[in-house]
């Protein structure tokens, strides 16, 4: 597995309770050792129009705030308005957030390089539904079908019909899904390793988080991150394994 030198990147499977700091609390924690106090977090917000975009603001922020967040800074793109350098300024951690998953992609892109050159000197990231699709090498845009056939709910498409990896992030070396045991993305999963799309995909339930640190994977939260692999052996097409969260 190759790593960032990173804190960690935390990749959330998307759902949401009252209490979160089992799944998110760790990234807020992250920020503030490195801010040495209460942290700045910058959100990334993708919608269709800022209006729409708008009304989550206030849940974003105060779910961070109360986890410890010092400031919170909330950066709204839309299919005008993509993500600059500068919106990244004194940034000690940053949290992409959920929707339409090409949407975030086409808009974060292009400020790709310097959300890798932060997270390289220690930014902690958090990408929570679609901000962790979009933070592979690989990025899993959404579709429901391969080669014309089905192998998950249209409801998970994304709004596009067949499976569409691109170029990620390039935080981690996996492709990720989410909304795991929720949406029953695990069968896209293994689907794309099957059709040897990827090699390897994780699939992450609601209420969870995939940590990638200096210490391997870790899981944290009320749910499981399913991992889906190439098999190794001779005729093997996948594996499938499940790694829960720590008790």
């Amino acid at each position: 597995m190759r790593q960032t030198r990173a804190m960690s990147i935390h990749l959330l499977g998307g759902g949401d309770a009252d209490d979160e700091s089992r799944w998110t609390g760790r990234f807020v924690a992250e920020a503030r050792e490195r801010a040495e106090g209460p942290p700045v977090i910058v959100v990334v917000l993708w919608a269709a129009d800022a209006s729409e975009g708008e009304q989550w603001h206030d849940d974003y922020r105060a779910d961070l705030m109360e986890l410890g967040a010092g400031e919170v800074r909330i950066v709204q793109l839309t299919a005008e308005r993509t993500l600059l350098p500068i919106d990244l300024g004194s940034a000690d951690g940053l949290f992409v957030g959920g929707g339409l998953t090409p949407g975030y992609h086409a808009a974060i892109m292009p400020a790709a390089d310097t959300i890798r050159g932060l997270v390289s000197t220690g930014l902690p990231y958090a990408g929570y539904s679609a901000g962790a699709m979009i933070a592979g090498d690989v990025a899993l845009l959404g579709g429901y079908r391969i080669g014309g056939i089905a192998v998950a709910a249209e409801a998970t498409s994304e709004g596009l019909d067949e499976v569409t990896l691109d170029a990620g992030l390039g935080l981690v070396d996996l492709v990720v899904d989410v909304h795991a045991a929720q949406y029953g993305t695990v069968s896209r999963a293994i689907a794309i390793v099957a059709a040897g799309l990827s090699d390897r995909v994780v699939a992450i339930d609601e209420c969870t988080s995939l940590i990638v640190g200096a210490g391997g994977l870790e899981v944290a939260g009320d749910g499981s991150v399913w991992t889906v692999d190439k098999g190794e052996a001779a005729g093997d097409r996948v594996t499938v394994s499940v790694l829960a969260a720590a008790s």
